[in-house]
């Protein structure tokens, strides 16, 4: 079994736990995987693609069959509106998959864009549903996956819809820190932030200078503190109580799992 900061020797030799590609990280963080399971998720990193920052992966409208792994870099989903402004509906971090849904619905209704310079792995949805049928652990991890980013899309819309601009932004830094932490990529409580305060505008429903002034209100009310795209949750605790903040569906699942291995060990 692999968990985390421990070793796997498998089919591709020793593979520490911090060099595992981020999807398989955020899997661990569930549940330990067995040998056979991380050689068969490695296989779905197979074939690797970059792009560069700035750059359109898919576009609204278009059909495009295959799944993108995030490996490096950030991504945003969005949609453009008639009137030439546009609603970004999410982000993609390292560790999630891009079009997820392929092999169901190949016609896009969103498009996507890199934030940074961007590494993806292409998994055709073929293989998904191979692995899927005959790895029935891996298969309640994938739906694990789809339902926390269902739950993060309702979280957006009540976001936007019904909390303050205050409480929006605390929202969004505290969703984006957790969904960091679960892949390695925080530093106590910060992490880097590399979205504009248009994209930040553009996510909550916001002017760019009502963002600006929304983070400004945070910095001075010293819950967070930011540097050079980096972000300091200062207080979380308090940071929480703003945003009415109750945690990632990622770790609702976990909780989950936790309870049926508990079970398990009762019934033995």
């Amino acid at each position: 079994m692999i968990q985390p900061k421990t070793e796997y020797c498998g089919l591709s030799g020793n593979l520490a736990y911090d060099a595992l590609p981020p999807l398989l990280r955020k899997l661990v963080y569930l549940q330990s995987l067995n040998p056979e399971e991380v050689d068969l998720l490695l296989k779905m990193h197979a074939t690797r693609k970059a792009f560069a920052k700035g750059k359109v992966l898919l576009k609204q409208g278009d059909i495009h069959k295959d799944c993108f792994i995030v490996t490096h870099g950030w991504a945003y989903r969005y949609a453009d509106l008639y009137d030439g402004s546009r609603q970004i509906i999410n982000y993609y971090l390292p560790g999630d998959i891009i079009n997820p849904f392929a092999l169901a619905m190949p016609t896009l209704n969103y498009s996507v864009a890199a934030i940074t310079p961007l590494r993806v792995s292409i998994c055709k949805p073929g293989y998904l549903m191979e692995l899927f049928s005959t790895q029935s652990r891996l298969s309640l991890f994938y739906a694990g996956m789809l339902g926390r980013e269902d739950s993060s899309m309702a979280e957006q819309i009540v976001r936007i819809g019904r909390r303050s601009a205050y409480q929006r932004a605390a929202h969004l830094l505290l969703e984006l820190y957790y969904r960091l932490k679960i892949v390695g990529l925080t530093e106590e409580h910060s992490f880097y932030l590399p979205v504009t305060q248009n994209l930040l505008a553009d996510t909550l429903g916001l002017s760019v200078v009502h963002m600006n002034r929304t983070l400004y209100r945070l910095r001075l009310a010293n819950l967070i503190k930011i540097r050079s795209h980096h972000i300091s949750l200062v207080n979380i605790d308090k940071l929480k109580q703003v945003a009415e903040y109750k945690g990632t569906y990622l770790e609702q699942i976990k909780s989950v799992f936790d309870a049926e291995a508990n079970l398990v060990s009762v019934q033995t």
